[in-house]
């Protein structure tokens, strides 16, 4: 079922039950009133009779008749009948109701009547008359009459509702269908869009006429999704063609080596050397299938990392010390801020220790390789009460502006970079690292030359 379906189909049902109940509340407030005018009416009718008594107990004229089919009886203390307005009544009052009305003194009562569609209605009262018993007992008057006119009236009210209330539904359901259709143009107008996009599908946008409703957020969320799919392509294409470089290079390189062997290479001394350049380029090769294993890994493991609390700067000190071991002689310095000593605390994050060092080592590998032998810094300082901020700053050849996001896509490198050895992966694998770890990686110019890399951390909640 369609939108404007549900909604025509939701109105109607929630008008209409709005009117039932309306309907209804005024159909029952009616019919007690008539009720309760009628038994009035009959009351008052029933009194007069007690004005027609005379001394010595006889009934001395007759009550007048206003009302259709009314009756009246009046009983004498001693239980006969003094008075009949009509010789005969389809209502006869035995001996047990005239005592129920002795001892209640007032009784309301209702009955059917042969040939009439609905009930007629009575009172039963008693008064001591002009000169009271003395035994107690006093007079019964009784009187019945058909409310036509108030049934009619009655059911006229309910004919009225009825046709009223279908006319009403009838009206919203078409309003309804019609503003429905107003309410969703925007919509529909989107979904023509899309059925029938331009030939270009790639430079294909959403134009919302009102994008001020939900209606345009859901336009512009539909072009922010097109353009970080247009992006995932392009970083596909950019991988692929990349990958498929950094591939072919190595092994081509290996397959001209040892043609080269073959062909030409007869001593021992021209063949080692030729194997030594081609285990040279197999390192490498070897060395980007790990990188591009690793990247998939990240990929794939998402949020399901082992996450344990891990003391930050014990995970600094380690991966500052490894760069040690693997780049001996390179100058680096390792700072702690103020801010961090004075912690009543370790600073705690939640994560994977492994990850964590691969992705610092990373970034000082890539600030030591691009520095060519000058010295690094690495400080660690609390950004805010709830998050570390870790800062690598190296006197390197520094980012190409422009180039700060491009580099962190895999197996892109800086324009700047490419007479220095890698393959475009390390940083990649630092940023995804970070991000898993719900952090952030910022690449910032340094004024006096080089490269500021940031990383933000969120701190383990107390």
């Amino acid at each position: 079922m369609q939108i404007k379906h549900k909604l025509i189909l939701w109105f109607s049902l929630l008008v209409a039950g709005i009117l039932l109940i309306f309907s209804v509340y005024v159909y029952n407030t009616y019919a007690s009133f008539r009720q309760k005018s009628i038994e009035d009416r009959l009351e008052r009718k029933a009194r007069i009779t007690e004005q027609l008594l005379t001394l010595k107990g006889a009934v001395a004229g007759n009550v007048i008749t206003s009302m259709p089919e009314q009756v009246e009886f009046v009983y004498s203390p001693t239980d006969s009948l003094i008075y009949a307005s009509q010789p005969t009544n389809d209502f006869i009052p035995n001996h047990a109701f005239r005592q129920r009305v002795r001892r209640e003194r007032l009784v309301r009562f209702r009955y059917n009547s042969p040939g009439h569609t609905y009930p007629k209605d009575g009172i039963a009262l008693t008064y001591a008359g002009l000169l009271p018993s003395p035994d107690g007992h006093e007079y019964v008057a009784i009187a019945t009459a058909y409310d036509q006119d108030g049934y009619q009236r009655q059911n006229d009210l309910r004919d009225l509702f009825i046709v009223g209330n279908a006319v009403a539904i009838g009206l919203v359901v078409l309003l309804g269908y019609f503003f429905s259709r107003q309410a969703l143009k925007p919509l529909n107008s989107l979904i023509d869009q899309i059925q029938s996009p331009p030939a270009s599908t790639m430079a294909f946008r959403l134009r919302a006429t009102t994008p001020q409703d939900e209606v345009g957020v859901l336009a512009k969320a539909f072009n922010d999704l097109l353009n970080r799919q247009e992006r995932l392509v392009d970083n596909q294409r950019s991988f692929i063609a990349q990958a498929s470089h950094e591939l072919r290079t190595p092994l081509t390189t290996i397959k001209g080596w040892l043609e080269t062997s073959i062909l030409y290479d007869n001593d021992p001394d021209s063949l080692k050397r030729g194997m030594v350049q081609a285990v040279t380029e197999l390192n490498k090769l070897t060395t980007l299938a790990n990188g591009l294993l690793q990247l998939a890994r990240i990929d794939t493991v998402d949020g399901q990392i082992d996450r344990q609390s891990l003391e930050l700067v014990e995970i600094v000190l380690d991966a500052a010390d490894t760069l040690g071991q693997q780049r001996t002689g390179q100058a680096l310095s390792v700072q702690l801020s103020d801010g961090v000593l004075e912690q009543p605390t370790p600073v705690m994050v939640l994560g994977n220790a492994s990850l964590l060092k691969t992705a610092l080592l990373n970034l000082l590998d890539n600030a030591a390789k691009y520095s060519n032998g000058q010295s690094i810094a690495l400080y660690v300082e609390m950004d805010t009460e709830e998050r570390v901020r870790i800062r690598i700053e190296d006197k390197g050849i520094g980012l190409t502006p422009g180039e700060e996001e491009q580099i962190l896509l895999p197996l892109v490198r800086g324009s700047n970079a490419l007479s220095i050895g890698g393959f475009g992966i390390g940083l990649t694998l630092a940023h995804r690292i970070i991000t898993l770890h719900q952090g952030k990686l910022h690449l910032h110019p340094r004024p006096e030359g080089g490269t500021v890399v940031v990383v933000i951390l969120p701190l383990q909640p107390a």
